[in-house]
């Protein structure tokens, strides 16, 4: 009853997942709704007001100790943290000397602004902000508490949001107006802005988590049901449509589920986005490809744990076990052939690499993918395994061997053979491999030998993933590359276009320009350096700027051929040969594959006195600068990006000759160098670089990639091994846990599965500290190099700053431009008091991102601590970077300025670099627990081989059979067993011999007396009858040969019965040889029903649709025992009721067994074991030898015997007989 509940555990799970999961969603999404999200920003803000003023409280007495200056403020950088941490920001004025500043990512207002503004809610450049104020004396205090950060555009750096803990959506917007959405008010029920919403659906973050885990659960808990109710069914047919019934609600299940997109909850996830993968309507993201190969998975183990669990399903002929075979291995193929597919998509159809080698941003994902590659290649390897469970019992491994792998090979060729993509041998002969192994796994008797052919085919499944992980790679990165080819092939920047369309409309709306092109002859000088300055500089010093104004009238010297040509038929021309216009804007892309990229600009300003006026802006990269880079913050996620990657190297070619290159690779003059081909595209290895070659008309493109080492290339063999390993041992103690939840392991697997738990806690510990040790060198590593940048900077900064003040502001922004194209880091600098002077990357500020004040952390150490220099860690949206901080002094060792370098231009080789020393931890450490799984293999198999040895010698013991002692020359632990075994031996030995000799004289006593017993029942009546004879015949009496013929009549049937037990002895003592022979139990069966069918009772026979049941026994013996259990049977049932007997013929694995089934008055407990016992009976007549016998007969065929009674039910006599083993 206990089992019959557990199973629908799971059902009730699902259910409670599913109701709490839509309970739980329909609470957020009430939550979310505007009535609800106006109180619990009211609730928030109340809380975050008290809060804000007390942290101004906190500030004030800090400034007021230090009499208005605040110097050496020792828990400021933990004070910082709690301020955003709770999304405050304190500003200080002293007078109008701004004082105090606690987030350098703040925009700071003008004081005059916050003194006018009387609103709690104020509206900055930044986003909306709740305001306090306070004042003490000529000490002005602001405190800001975040509403909403709002930045100019978004990327995944940059995200608007709301400030933490309101738990609002990022949908809401915030509007000042009282009249718009929902108001929210303060605790005095003074309007402060309201909230709107125009989008429908789940938007905050609150609990996405949560519902979308409660629904996963749900799934997999009604997909653990299912499989345990599909397990549990008796009957085959009815178990193999129910689970072609259950096949078709999966599908159709994953149909509606995406068709629906339910549940809502896991579009918000990553990993449900289509950036990751997308494949097709079924495979549309990471997430629904996770979800479909687990699907299949639970699926094809529970068809496989049916079938081999299923008593009904045995197939009762050889043609039958060849076509379940058949259709199986035809099915396992089908299966192949689609994770091959599958296995190609993944890989093909994602933006992550499963290449271990490869740094990516989305390493996480990785796993995820060899997530979805261990459940396909398990439902692989169950369908595989099933074929050797179907036929185990039937055929022996060379027969099944020889059924099944050239079957195998033809079916491979079929596939290679119709398959426009030939695939290659290793694809071909996995599978094969795959059929074979897993048979001897199916035939290993040894549980070692199997455990080791299974450790041996996950080392060649992994290394056949990996093989397929790299050759799939390896395709796509050469499809990838032919593409950066052609982007290559056209000379265009994605980056700069965008930034193009932006400065189309700042040009369409300056007021200065118009006025300068006014008069444009005359402004020329200044009209070219106000556009230079004004929308060319930062991230336009990688491109020349021409600036020509002319008329229709005017010609142009053309170098070097000097040719003189019409301005407007010159650059008219150049537009209609090479120009491609930009979207929304005056801008061309121009392709004329000379090494640069070039864009022209014409500009024709209403301002102008004449139409016949135009400014042409001609921009050419510089040599060498192409793809110099830009960072992916200043970047608005809608700009198309086709970024060449940094392992990549390339040289264009015009004419044979070499005019731009780019990367680590040191290219040829001339193309010559990579040979010669017809095709469009090919490849070459030289100098350890892969290149690939695109030609077209008279030029080239090379585009070339570090060459994948085998290092590189078999790295990822221990991670997908170590992963297949740990899920097939959880799969396992899954199957192996009992009701109790206790495992029994032997000694040998205890000794191994120690020995890699103890290696992994090392490796995982010493691995740790590898890592961690390696981060911190690479940051001391990081800080050193920002420090040798620092020294580099500072003496040039220096320099500027002692020349000329005059022109000092625009010599040291061209400087520090200069120096960071040099270093590859960005440079601002800052003044005494924190204010930006210049920078090297005005976008930063011009596009709100940062505040023009310094952190006032490193501000606090290197004025206030007089500190040389500062390194720590600044963030701007979602993204951190390294920020270093250097005071300068002049010749008097006065302090003058401060130089700033953020060093988030390189943060991606940053982070590369680091993943480099950790995978390169890792790498050793997981190759270190690849080898102890072998390594605990080999010690616990020779350690425990002295044990196993005696295990099998204690197992042949028998007794007058004691097998060999055993040789062991080692003085151990495991010596003295085997000495001690040996000596036991001996001792046996003697003892069996006496034992031997004393049972026998023992039992030839006990034997005597039976038989005086019994034969003194006869004789006593026999005595009797003669006596009375001998008297009828003194007395002469007149009937004499009446009693005569009586007594002899009682003599003869006293003589018969001493007769019946003289043969009951004799059969006892010596049963006849047995005449063995292949014979079908089915007619056995059948002949013994039939010599009772004459008789007065219910004899029924039932087959359960068994034709043949091969076993090898003697047939007059079997009937001899078939009959003495029906004729017991019929006896013990009482005369007044119906008699009633069943036979009943079940296949068990590799036994046959018989049921004999009564409805009579059952077996007393006290007396069941004694059944089977020579001279034990429980009627009133006979020797009780004829079960005796029964169990002779029965185990010497290698069978048991043995009877399940309950009183007053009915009883079963079950005979278990091992089927005849087929060659």
């Amino acid at each position: 009853m206990k089992n019959r509940l557990l199973k629908y555990i799971p059902a009730i799970l699902t259910l409670v997942f599913l109701l709490l999961a839509v309970s739980t969603e329909y609470y957020f999404r009430q939550n979310d709704r505007l009535a609800n999200v106006d109180n619990h920003a009211r609730q928030v803000l109340e809380r975050k007001e008290q809060l804000l003023k007390n942290d101004l409280g906190e500030l004030q007495t800090a400034i007021a100790q230090k009499d208005g200056v605040l110097q050496k403020y020792d828990s400021f950088s933990e004070f910082e943290k709690d301020l955003k941490k709770d999304g405050f920001v304190l500003v200080a004025y002293k007078q109008d000397s701004l004082l105090f500043w606690s987030d350098n990512s703040f925009l700071i207002p003008e004081k005059s602004f916050l003194e006018e503004e009387n609103s709690l809610v104020v509206r900055l450049d930044d986003g909306f902000y709740f305001m306090q104020k306070q004042k003490v004396d000529s000490i002005d205090l602001y405190g800001f508490l975040l509403l909403k950060k709002i930045y100019p555009y978004q990327n995944k750096f940059l995200k608007n949001h709301f400030g933490p803990d309101f738990f609002i959506p990022d949908s809401f917007d915030i509007s000042l107006h009282p009249n718009v959405g929902a108001s929210v008010s303060n605790s005095d029920g003074k309007f402060l802005f309201s909230l709107s919403d125009d989008n429908a659906g789940m938007g905050s973050r609150r609990g996405q988590k949560g519902v979308g885990l409660l629904y996963l659960l749900a799934i997999l808990s009604g997909l653990v049901f299912f499989s345990i109710l599909l397990r549990q069914l008796k009957y085959l047919k009815l178990g193999l449509s129910a689970f072609l019934v259950w096949g078709a609600g999966l599908v159709l299940l994953r149909y509606f589920m995406l068709l629906w997109g339910f549940p809502a909850v896991f579009s918000k996830f990553e990993i449900f986005s289509p950036v990751l993968f997308a494949s097709s309507f079924f495979f549309p993201s990471l997430g629904d490809f996770v979800i479909n190969s687990f699907f299949l998975f639970v699926f094809v183990y529970t068809y496989s744990r049916f079938l081999v669990s299923n008593q009904f399903f045995k197939p009762k002929s050889s043609y039958q076990v060849a076509g379940w075979i058949y259709v199986h291995l035809i099915l396992f193929y089908l299966l192949y052939f689609t994770i091959e597919d599958l296995f190609e998509s993944l890989v093909f159809d994602s933006s992550f690499s499963l290449q271990m080698f490869v740094f990516q941003d989305n390493g996480i994902y990785v796993f995820i993918g060899f997530a979805i590659l261990i459940f396909l290649f398990y439902a692989l390897g169950q369908i595989a395994n099933l074929l050797g469970q179907i036929v185990r019992d039937y055929w022996n491994l060379k027969t099944y061997l020889l059924a099944v792998i050239p079957v195998s090979i033809v079916l491979s060729l079929i596939f290679y053979y119709f398959n426009p993509v030939k695939p290659d041998a290793v694809t071909l002969g996995f599978p094969i491999l795959m059929v074979f192994v897993l048979g001897l796994i199916n035939y290993q008797k040894d549980k070692g030998g199997r455990y080791s052919l299974y450790v041996a085919l996950l080392l060649g499944v992994s290394i056949f993933v990996t093989n397929r992980i790299n050759s799939f790679s390896s395709q796509k990165e050469k499809q990838d590359r032919q593409v950066v080819a052609m982007n290559l092939s056209t000379e265009y920047d994605p980056t700069s276009e965008f930034f193009l369309m932006e400065i189309q409309e700042k040009l369409d709306q300056d007021s200065i320009l118009k006025d300068l092109c006014k008069q444009p002859f005359r402004n020329e000088p200044e009209i070219a350096d106000y556009i230079q300055n004004k929308y060319f500089t930062g991230f336009w010093e990688q491109y020349h700027l021409q600036v020509t104004i002319c008329s229709n009238i005017d010609d142009l010297n053309i170098e070097p051929d000097n040719q003189i040509r019409n301005c407007f038929e010159f650059f008219e021309e150049m537009i209609v040969t090479t120009g491609e216009p930009i979207p929304n804007s005056n801008f061309y892309y121009l392709n004329e594959f000379d090494g640069m990229v070039s864009y022209l600009g014409v500009i024709s300003n209403p301002s102008f006195a004449s139409d016949e006026v135009k400014i042409y802006l001609r921009l050419d990269s510089k040599f060498g600068n192409e793809g110099l880079g830009y960072p992916d913050l200043l970047l608005d996620e809608k700009v198309d990006l086709r970024p060449v990657s940094h392992e990549y190297s390339y040289g264009k070619y015009q004419n044979g000759k070499l005019i731009a290159s780019s990367g680590k690779f040191n290219y040829f003059m001339s193309n010559a160098g990579f040979g010669e081909s017809s095709a469009d595209f090919f490849r070459k290895q030289i100098d350890g670089y892969d290149h690939l070659v695109y030609k077209f008309g008279n030029n080239a493109v090379v585009v070339s990639c570090p060459s994948v080492s085998w290092y590189d290339r078999g790295i990822t063999i221990p991670y997908v091994f170590v992963l297949f390993y740990v899920f097939g041992f959880c799969i396992w103690m899954l199957e192996k846990v009992s009701s109790k939840f206790i495992i029994n392991l032997s000694f040998k697997y205890r000794i191994q599965y120690s020995i890699i738990g103890l290696l992994m806690l090392f490796f995982l510990l010493l691995g740790g500290g590898t890592v961690y040790y390696n981060i911190n060198q690479a940051n001391e590593a990081n800080s050193r190099s920002l420090q040798e940048k620092l020294l580099l900077v500072k003496r040039e900064v220096i320099r500027v700053l002692s020349g000329d003040s005059s022109q000092k502001s625009e010599v040291l922004t061209d400087q520090l431009r200069q120096l960071s194209n040099l270093i590859f880091a960005d440079i601002h600098l800052y003044d005494l008091s924190g204010k930006l002077i210049a920078t090297s990357r005005p976008e930063i500020f011009e596009k709100k991102l940062q505040g023009k004040r310094m952190n006032f952390a490193a501000y606090d150490q290197l004025f206030f601590n007089e500190r040389t220099h500062f390194i720590h860690k600044e963030q701007i949206g979602k993204m951190s970077y390294l920020s270093a901080y250097e005071s300068l002094v002049d010749e008097n060792n006065e302090t003058i300025a401060f130089v700033n370098l953020p060093y988030f231009l390189k943060s991606k080789e940053l982070e590369k670099e680091m993943f480099n020393l950790i995978l390169a931890g890792v790498n050793l450490h997981v190759l270190m627990i690849l080898l102890a799984i072998f390594l605990s293999v080999i010690i616990s198999n020779k350690i425990t081989y002295p044990l196993r040895l005696i295990q099998s010698r204690l197992k042949a013991t028998r007794f007058g059979s004691y097998g060999e002692q055993i040789e062991y020359t080692k003085n151990d632990e495991i010596g003295s067993l085997v000495k001690e075994y040996n000596q036991m031996l001996i001792e046996l030995e003697e003892s069996a011999s006496r034992l031997a000799k004393s049972e026998r004289e023992s039992a030839w006593r006990e034997m005597a007396k039976q038989i005086a017993h019994e034969i003194k029942n006869p004789l006593t009546p026999m005595k009797l009858s003669i006596q009375f004879l001998q008297k009828r015949f003194e007395d002469k009496t007149p009937n004499w040969e009446e009693h005569f013929n009586r007594v002899s009549k009682t003599l003869i049937e006293q003589i018969n019965a001493l007769s019946s037990i003289a043969t009951a002895f004799s059969n006892f003592a010596k049963m006849p040889a047995a005449k063995n022979e292949n014979l079908n139990l089915v007619e056995i069966l059948e002949h013994t029903v039939d010599l009772f069918k004459n008789d007065d009772f219910d004899l029924k026979l039932d087959l359960n649709s068994i034709e043949n049941a091969s076993v090898f026994v003697d047939k007059e013996q079997f009937v001899r025992v078939f009959v003495n259990l029906i004729n017991n049977a019929i006896q013990s049932i009482p005369e007044e009721s119906l008699a009633q007997v069943v036979i009943e013929l079940e296949d068990i694995n590799s036994d046959y067994q018989v049921s004999v089934i009564d409805n009579g008055s059952g077996i007393n407990p006290e007396i069941k074991e004694k059944l089977f016992s020579p001279n034990f009976t429980t009627k009133s007549s006979g020797m009780g030898l004829g079960l005796s016998i029964v169990k002779n007969i029965v185990e010497n065929a290698n069978g048991s015997i043995w009877v399940e009674s309950e009183r007053h039910i009915g009883s079963c006599f079950i005979v278990r007989i091992p089927k005849r083993k087929e060659i």
